[in-house]
């Protein structure tokens, strides 16, 4: 299970409900969060990675990640095939 830590500081949102999170925590450059509240109205704020549209359809399917993750482990350990698909045409 993930433990969260106290900071020590406090904020409050602005006049436009935005945040500041100051030096309250370091953050990489470039990252973007996911925010998310439970029903006691504690905010989460989780890392994750934007995919590009035309890469979606391959994210969009779990079962096709686990295969790709899987085919690459294998390659990764030698365990490839030869596969004739025949004479080559350009030559």
């Amino acid at each position: 299970m993930t433990s969260w830590h106290d900071t020590g500081k406090e904020t409050e949102p602005d006049n436009r409900n935005r945040v500041n999170l100051g030096a309250a925590l370091k953050t990489p450059p470039g990252v973007r969060y996911k925010v998310k509240q439970n029903d006691q109205g504690q905010i989460l704020l989780d890392p994750v990675k934007s995919v590009p549209a035309y890469e979606a359809w391959f994210h969009s399917d779990p079962k096709r990640v686990e295969a790709f993750t899987l085919s690459v482990a294998q390659a990764e350990a030698g365990q490839l095939v030869s596969i004739d698909l025949g004479p080559d045409e350009d030559q």
